[in-house]
């Protein structure tokens, strides 16, 4: 899959995570940025932008006197217009991967910043994005594209989620010719199951072929096969078709 959408609730690490891997990718093409929370003495008061070079700008506070609304905080909409979109068009044309956290109720208050999202999954890079349970229409749209994986980060799996994206991400980023082939390989897979019309069968015949390879190519990396592609077939198979 192209895109990866990290779906989990408030408070479970999304940004945590997102800010681990992309610290994992450092001197690598990507891009993106963060939304982290604001505290004053234990409270949140408000939610900081925080581009991946290390900046924070005031998104969202509950003392705004201007700004949309959303709960408690008005969100400051040039922001979104004036930062974050220029990182999203700067990516599309530069990065491998785009870290987009979050797309939530704030973010999505600019139409600007809804479109420029939508540009990156439609023509950008790989874009890894995290998004609440919340039902949004936008997100509920995105979540239907089949160039989209849903990973849901729970208490209990963030650390098995954090290992695999890590060395998803870095083989993305791979240059060796032999770490490439096997993503495209993999990728075939994928498009596979996710097209519906493929009988199980022969897909298990190329997983089957990509364990060969993976064997014969990396024999002391038994375990990468298990690591990058089992756990990601199988939430595709849950995914596309077992809905």
């Amino acid at each position: 899959m192209k895109h990866l959408l990290i779906v989990g609730r408030p408070g479970v690490g999304k940004t945590t995570l997102v800010k681990r891997l992309a610290q994992s990718l450092q001197g690598r093409a990507i891009d993106g940025f963060l939304t982290e929370e604001y505290r004053d003495e234990h409270q949140r008061v408000g939610f900081w932008l925080s581009p991946l070079d290390g900046r924070q700008i005031l998104l969202a506070h509950r003392r705004m006197e201007q700004g949309s609304r959303v709960g408690p905080y008005r969100v400051n909409l040039a922001v979104l217009d004036d930062v974050a979109v220029p990182i999203i068009e700067r990516a599309i044309q530069q990065a491998f991967v785009l870290f987009i956290d979050e797309l939530g109720r704030m973010e999505l208050c600019s139409k600007r910043f809804e479109q420029a999202v939508q540009r990156a999954f439609d023509r950008g890079p790989s874009v890894v994005a995290t998004a609440s349970v919340t039902p949004l229409p936008f997100l509920q749209t995105i979540k239907q594209r089949k160039d989209i994986e849903i990973i849901p980060l729970t208490p209990v799996n963030r650390r098995a989620v954090e290992e695999e994206l890590a060395a998803r991400l870095e083989a993305l980023c791979a240059e060796d010719d032999a770490v490439q082939a096997l993503q495209r390989q993999a990728n075939r897979i994928c498009e596979l199951i996710v097209s519906g019309e493929v009988p199980p069968i022969d897909i298990e015949i190329q997983q089957a072929a990509l364990r060969e390879t993976i064997a014969r190519q990396f024999p002391d990396k038994q375990s990468l096969y298990q690591l990058l592609y089992e756990s990601r077939f199988r939430r595709l198979w849950q995914q596309f078709r077992h809905q």
